[in-house]
């Protein structure tokens, strides 16, 4: 009962969206159905010794897949979005399984006082304060005080879910407090936090650049040199046991029969919009994405849509056209002209930008001309002749431009031809141009569009999917190559990879915690069932294990190559800098010592910010915070080469806004602090915790 007492005993008309029962979309063939239909309380999972049913746990990837649609403007998720949704559901059932588990440990609990009081707080919770926000986000007090009065009953349901959100909250909030209570903020880190926020600083400086004063330095790395690299940096080589595994996918590829059936349902909507119906209106319910009351021009279009679209009057329904996703159905709703007048055209191109002769190709410009006016097919000619890349796929068109789009001369030269008139040679710096001007037009149009993605079927699905199992049938009895072999399927392998907290991801399959759990518990050669991966159905054989510990220096030479060179000119570079930068020497006496260098200025910048062109670079802001205004630096190392540097500006340390600052600077860093050791904790304390998952049970 609780808090809650106080709110069900009448009736009221407003009520909170609280929990909302959807039924996600999935494939039968991807759920272990018998398992389904022996007991809807099936056992899914343990954690910490508590059973997870399957029905808790597709109630809450139920209600988390709600608001995900809802966020998406009511758009079904697919598959794999619906695969995320269950690792971030199950994921969330652990962490509240440690943080409930280190609670009781310490024996935190919440009264239903302490829900009340923050309930009724001049700062109430969020999930509940958000329903009484207007548009422009005031919260309305007297409106929000009232429900809680007068609730009604049929929103006692989510409140009760509500009461119970809040006090896991408020347990978490605790639980912080107990495991961060030790942290502390000194005087020198909120001083250095106020200086990065808040200092001023200029500088001029002279980079040496490696790939100017050690660029021809590009032979391969010696053993020793390699060796040196490897060893200073052993940390990042370090791995966890780790896996391949090859795979043939099975593509989840819409069929002619689903392209046919997406077609035929835009026909009957356009029926029914000749027919009277509103097109706003079938848009509104049946189009993926929403009426935008914008004009339009050619060039914001396809050339296949202008050629469909633009010519029809007012009040035209056209289509199903094909687009990108699938298909879609317009009306034209207005027309105008607009300010701009876009042309239409087509080009032949010789080039002269990689050292062709200019007047042998102005020649040809000239040659090209002649037939061009002379009757021949523009677009032939085109495909034969232009040297653009593409050109004779397109056959020289462009499409429609308006201003900008094209080089000045080009644009010219077209804007000032005729509809039909061949003109040229036009040069540019690409070359000479023969361009032929089609068209030109500004009427702009208003486009409603009902747009529908293609999908595959579950018809479809199951096929590929009965196709998969064959595959996996035949290679049982063979062998998983000969069978990939003989049905002409590539075989694909996964890179390296091992089980990362918080993620069942598989590289270059995608996340499936049923296919990571088979991976990881089977040796080298064992062949899957089929699982599901992020573009299709997939079955696939453990193709190598890979031992924790560090990898070999042999099986990263290729990896590291290019730091190890580029370590070797950094050196190379900071000892010409060192030479160049001669005691007493300013920064215009050690520029003028070699034309590759020139002095540079930066802006003013905070240590925060960094400096523009240099970015946050934390040896060159370090560098300018230890040296004193009016000091040249020697030459150290940065992200970009070596640097020498000399402070122009430096603001001093304000002791008075830093005053003012100081709490807001310790809570901001205490806040960054307790994250930090709160995600460190979890995932320690994850892999303490007892965990039984079945998922692969019911979902692959």
């Amino acid at each position: 009962m609780g808090m809650m007492t106080k709110m069900r005993d009448n009736a009221h008309v407003f009520i909170i969206a609280f929990a909302v029962v959807f039924i996600a979309f999935w494939v039968v063939s991807d759920i272990d159905v018998r398992s389904v239909f022996q007991s809807s309380a099936a056992e899914i999972g343990k954690i910490d010794g508590r059973s997870i049913s399957y029905q808790e746990f597709q109630q809450v990837v139920d209600n988390v897949a709600e608001e995900r649609r809802k966020e998406n403007q009511g758009r079904d998720l697919d598959e794999n979005a619906i695969a995320g949704i269950r690792e971030q559901v199950w994921n969330d059932f652990v962490t509240q399984a440690v943080i409930m588990k280190a609670a009781k440990q310490f024996g935190i609990d919440v009264s239903d006082a302490e829900v009340l009081a923050w309930v009724t707080s001049e700062a109430p919770p969020e999930i509940l304060a958000r329903h009484f926000r207007d548009s422009t986000g005031q919260f309305n007090r007297d409106q929000y005080e009232q429900f809680l009065r007068n609730p009604g009953a049929e929103n006692i349901p989510a409140l009760v879910q509500i009461e119970k959100q809040l006090k896991d909250e408020m347990i978490r909030q605790k639980l912080t407090s107990i495991l961060t209570s030790s942290i502390i903020v000194s005087e020198e880190e909120l001083r250095s936090k106020f200086m990065d926020q808040s200092v001023q600083l200029a500088a001029k400086y002279i980079l040496f650049e490696p790939r100017i004063f050690a660029a021809s330095d590009t032979s391969a790395p010696t053993e020793e040199e390699y060796a040196s690299y490897y060893k200073k940096n052993k940390k990042q080589f370090k791995t966890k046991e780790m896996r391949k595994l090859k795979f043939v996918l099975f593509r989840e590829v819409p069929s002619a029969e689903d392209s046919a059936a997406l077609r035929n349902e835009l026909v009957a909507l356009a029926e029914e919009a000749r027919a009277g119906k509103d097109f706003l209106e079938l848009v509104k319910k049946n189009s993926e994405q929403q009426y935008q009351d914008t004009w339009l021009n050619r060039q914001m279009m396809t050339p296949d849509l202008v050629k469909q679209i633009f010519g029809q009057p007012v009040g035209s329904i056209i289509g199903p056209v094909k687009n990108e996703i699938g298909y879609s159905l317009y009306k034209i709703m207005d027309q105008r002209q607009g300010a701009e007048t876009l042309i239409e055209a087509s080009h032949i191109l010789f080039r002269t930008d990689e050292g062709q002769n200019d007047a042998e190709q102005k020649r040809k410009a000239l040659a090209a001309l002649a037939q061009a006016r002379a009757g021949s097919d523009f677009g032939e000619l085109a495909a034969r002749l232009s040297e653009e890349p593409g050109s004779a796929e397109r056959k020289g068109y462009l499409g429609w431009f308006g201003k900008g789009r094209m080089v000045k001369e080009f644009e010219e030269a077209a804007m000032n031809a005729k509809v039909g008139e061949i003109v040229g040679p036009v040069k540019t710096n690409f070359g000479y141009h023969i361009i032929k001007v089609t068209g030109k037009s500004a009427l702009e149009l208003k486009l409603a569009e009902i747009r529908m993605t293609l999908k595959a079927s579950s018809k479809t699905l199951n096929a590929i999917r009965e196709d998969a199992e064959s595959f996996r049938y035949f290679a049982g009895e063979t062998s998983f190559e000969q069978e990939a072999a003989k049905r002409k399927l590539e075989i694909q392998e996964t890179p390296e990879f091992s089980i990362q907290y918080g993620s069942s991801y598989i590289p270059n399959i995608g996340t499936n915690p049923a296919l990571l759990k088979f991976t990881f518990e089977n040796s080298v050669g064992t062949m899957s069932d089929v699982y599901r991966g992020v573009n299709g159905y997939v079955v696939a054989v453990v193709s190598e294990i890979i031992p924790e510990g560090y990898k070999p220096l042999e099986s990263v030479k290729e990896q590291i190559k290019p730091q190890v060179v580029y370590e070797r000119q950094m050196q190379k570079t900071l000892t010409i800098a060192r030479r160049a930068a001669k005691p007493g020497a300013t920064l215009e006496q050690i520029a003028a010592s070699n034309p590759a260098l020139r002095v540079e200025f930066t802006d003013m910048f905070t240590p925060q910010a960094g400096a523009k062109n240099i970015g946050r670079d934390d040896a060159f802001i370090g560098k300018i915070l230890a040296l004193p205004q009016g000091k040249r630096s020697e030459p150290f190392r940065g992200l970009r080469g070596v640097y020498v540097i000399e402070v122009v500006n430096k603001s001093p340390f304000d002791e008075t806004a830093y005053k003012v600052k100081k709490d807001q600077l310790r809570q901001e860093i205490i806040q960054q602090l307790q994250n930090e050791f709160i995600q460190t904790w979890l995932e320690e304390m994850r892999e303490r915790i007892d965990v039984v998952d079945n998922r692969d049970r019911w979902f692959r």
